[in-house]
């Protein structure tokens, strides 16, 4: 013996169709993100972590500077894909943030690299893109030696 099944629609379970056409998007509302699209969300210190590691791989060569492209502004691209030297690898030891506009956050780390402690500033704003990374700098200690200059 053979069974027979149907589908049954299930009426209360089904969602409501739309009464027109989807609506349309222009390529230029797409590649800008429209009006549809909502403000980047405020980032953790967690994920400012990860982004200054990922920036600090690409600053020792450790990572193809065309990588963190779209999360840094092109001047500190520029500093990431110059000549390629020989960098000692940094690991960041701490991390702070603060948030001194509600569109800024601004992070310092301390990082080792061959034993050496160095500081690391940046800065991070939002854009209708996301967030991105317009000042990157791995400060470094003067030489011994050497004077230290003072501003006037």
């Amino acid at each position: 013996m053979i069974e027979e099944h149907r589908l049954r629609t299930l009426i209360h379970c089904e969602a409501a169709r739309r009464a027109g056409p989807p609506p349309s998007v222009t390529p230029l509302e797409h590649r800008r993100g429209g009006a549809r699209c909502p403000a980047p969300r405020q980032l953790e210190a967690s994920e400012v972590g990860r982004v200054l590691n990922m920036l600090l791989e690409a600053y020792d060569g450790r990572r193809p500077a065309a990588q963190v492209r779209a999360l840094v502004a092109p001047e500190v691209y520029a500093g990431f894909s110059g000549p390629s030297r020989t960098r000692p690898r940094h690991r960041t030891q701490t991390i702070h943030t603060c948030t001194p506009a509600p569109d800024v956050i601004e992070a310092c780390a301390r990082v080792e690299a061959d034993g050496r402690s160095f500081a690391l500033a940046a800065r991070f704003t939002r854009t209708a893109r996301g967030w991105r990374c317009v000042r990157f700098a791995v400060l470094k200690p003067q030489h011994p030696g050497r004077p230290l200059r003072r501003a006037a």
